[in-house]
């Protein structure tokens, strides 16, 4: 695991994006194609939960809407409860596994094209280490304190680690 700054970070997002994607969306290629190497950490009717492979803390999770949508009024009450209890069981599975101070989770999705998001509903579960400003959730919802990369063999294990943890 290594921790990258925003512009290095950015950067890699596009080549990781271009091999992936193909110019669709990010969010819907992962789900539908599984690319090699993506593990999912877990599974619901409504959405899956992936490890960020551009995190802003070691473990951070997102969970994907498995249908593309961009607005939380787009779901249905039964999808929507369905991603935040996905959201809920990876707080469960993040607090017994790496024991962070708090998780944070927001749901997020920015239908202004940004480098570092996606038009695609998604819910961020990020682990808090942190006790000082780093803390504070627009420093760790932003990219400010650099983002970390895992190599595939990291990813995997994080991913397997998680897995065992999940309620």
């Amino acid at each position: 695991m290594r921790v990258v700054p925003k512009a290095e970070a950015l950067a890699l997002l596009e080549l990781y994006r271009a091999g992936v994607a193909h110019g669709a969306c990010l969010p819907c290629a992962l789900i539908r194609g599984k690319p090699e190497g993506l593990d999912l950490v877990a599974e619901g009717e409504h959405g899956v939960v992936l490890l960020n492979r551009f995190a802003q803390r070691r473990g951070h999770l997102i969970v994907w809407s498995k249908r593309h949508v961009e607005h939380i009024h787009e779901l249905d009450r039964s999808s929507y409860t369905g991603l935040q209890s996905l959201a809920h069981d990876a707080c469960v599975a993040l607090q017994q596994a790496l024991t962070p101070l708090r998780v944070f989770s927001a749901v997020l999705g920015s239908t202004t094209p940004l480098p570092n998001s996606y038009a695609h509903l998604h819910v961020h579960v990020i682990p808090v280490y942190e006790r000082d400003e780093r803390a504070r959730p627009a420093r760790v919802l932003s990219w400010s304190e650099g983002i970390v990369v895992y190599d595939d063999a990291e990813a995997a294990a994080l991913t397997r680690q998680l897995r065992s943890c999940w309620p």
